[in-house]
């Protein structure tokens, strides 16, 4: 046999592989008749793949700590393809029956809108999911304050919700330092989108993140993710962040901590 024709051999039995384990794909998410739908099953595989992919998402159930401080955490973040995900209201927080269809929701904004994929932090499916950002800008007395008539700057707190699910896991029951880092990397980046005073997406980039991992997160764990603006030049921007326990039995205790640099784009200036 020569080797065009062992590639040949192999490429059919892939092939055929292929198609089996779309079939089972396929007759999972389809009606009884398991047929019927024009493109085979490859076609009906992307229908049916968010379903399918319900199967690896790990339910929420917010602890009863993010009830009792969110109210001082600032004002809620939100964003279309958050809200789409999110319970908006603390008295229902939790994962009801509709949130894996607002996760496919979510997934639909955000190809509807140019991403290629779900959010790594953010999606309903994320091995650590970050949830409930609120935001507080810094006034000129100094202090902490919601409205951002005179917010941005130093000062400029972020703070919100990380759930490290059973997909977050490396070492037997504890989660990944990668997922820990995931985090940091998120909450500098959101930090600096509202350094101007309101938050504006996307309008900078994550130059540096150094990590200081201080405790083993166990599997299942919802912590508490804070970052804050510590200085601004130009374009550049300062955060410091960490990750902490919010529970009685963890209260304040330090799993992570940060600093980043974030650099916003050239027509995102801060001036402040």
């Amino acid at each position: 046999m020569t080797l065009s024709q062992l590639c040949n051999d192999a490429e059919t039995a892939q092939q055929h592989y292929n198609i089996r384990k779309y079939q089972n794909v396929a007759h999972r998410c389809s009606s009884p008749s398991g047929s019927g739908r024009e493109g085979g099953p490859l076609a009906e595989r992307s229908e049916c793949d968010d379903i399918d992919r319900s199967d690896r998402v790990e339910k929420r159930v917010i602890p009863s700590w993010v009830a009792h401080q969110i109210e001082f955490w600032g004002e809620r973040v939100c964003l279309p393809e958050w809200d789409e995900d999110e319970k908006i209201l603390v008295d229902d927080i939790n994962d009801g029956g509709g949130d894996h269809d607002g996760g496919i929701a979510a997934n639909n904004y955000r190809s509807n809108n140019g991403w290629k994929g779900a959010d790594l932090c953010h999606s309903i499916s994320s091995p650590v999911r970050i949830s409930h950002y609120c935001v507080q800008y810094q006034n000129s007395n100094g202090g902490n304050s919601v409205s951002n008539s005179e917010g941005g700057g130093v000062g400029t707190t972020l703070t919100g919700v990380a759930h490290f699910t059973k997909n977050a896991e490396s070492h037997s029951n504890y989660c990944h330092g990668g997922s820990m880092t995931s985090t940091m990397d998120d909450v500098i980046g959101w930090t600096a989108f509202h350094v101007t005073g309101e938050c504006k997406p996307w309008s900078g980039f994550t130059a540096q993140v150094n990590v200081s991992l201080k405790q083993p997160i166990p599997v299942g764990s919802y912590l508490k993710i804070v970052g804050v603006v510590t200085k601004t030049e130009r374009r550049k921007v300062w955060i410091e962040s960490r990750l902490v326990g919010g529970g009685e039995h963890d209260a304040e205790l330090v799993y992570c901590t940060a600093e980043g640099l974030v650099i916003l784009k050239k027509n995102d200036p801060v001036d402040c």
